[in-house]
């Protein structure tokens, strides 16, 4: 199925409110944060509200079919909600959750754990998707994974992780999808 270029059918709530907001709610992450959007709490506030119940990044059947492609068991570490977890699911990979805070919802299994639960699944792939910004914790993640492929779903050098993340991830991994 991972080459295949037929839908996998898989259930995406997200994208699809996420496909009904207004174009002026939908943000390129290929341009820089306008000032506006750092000075508005109530925006800030609405996407918090909605990374929460959902995740910081929109899943799409291409995402998840890449993935797939490269590992068939994946370590979440900081799942939130456990959307990307759910998504994966469904979509027949093996997947062993962690956050360190207990989301109020989930959709799927998240077992509370930090970083360090990755030392113990160096037959998975990593999966990291938009870790907290000016944090360590995945650079963390990283340092304790052992198994060949990360995912990672977030901007490039903003937005999240922190700057010793990125230079260990340009110096440790090859870009391949």
């Amino acid at each position: 199925m991972a080459g295949d270029s037929s839908t996998m059918g898989l259930i995406n709530p997200y994208l699809a409110f996420y496909r009904a907001m207004p174009a002026a709610c939908r943000r390129d992450p290929s341009v820089p944060i306008s000032a506006a959007e750092l000075l508005s709490p109530q925006w800030l506030n609405l996407k918090a509200a909605i990374a929460g119940h959902f995740a910081w990044a929109v899943p799409t059947e291409q995402a998840v079919r890449t993935i797939l492609k490269y590992s068939a068991r994946v370590v979440e570490i900081g799942a939130g909600s456990g959307y990307w977890a759910w998504m994966m699911r469904q979509a027949g990979i093996k997947v062993v959750a962690f956050d360190a805070n207990h989301a109020p919802f989930t959709w799927s299994e998240v077992a509370h754990g930090d970083e360090r639960a990755a030392l113990f699944y160096p037959d998975h792939a990593l999966f990291l998707c938009w870790p907290p910004w000016n944090s360590d914790m995945a650079c963390n993640a990283l340092t304790c994974h052992r198994g060949d492929y990360l995912v990672y779903a977030g901007e490039w050098m903003g937005g999240s992780a922190n700057p010793r993340f990125f230079a260990l991830l340009a110096s440790t991994y090859d870009a391949v999808d």
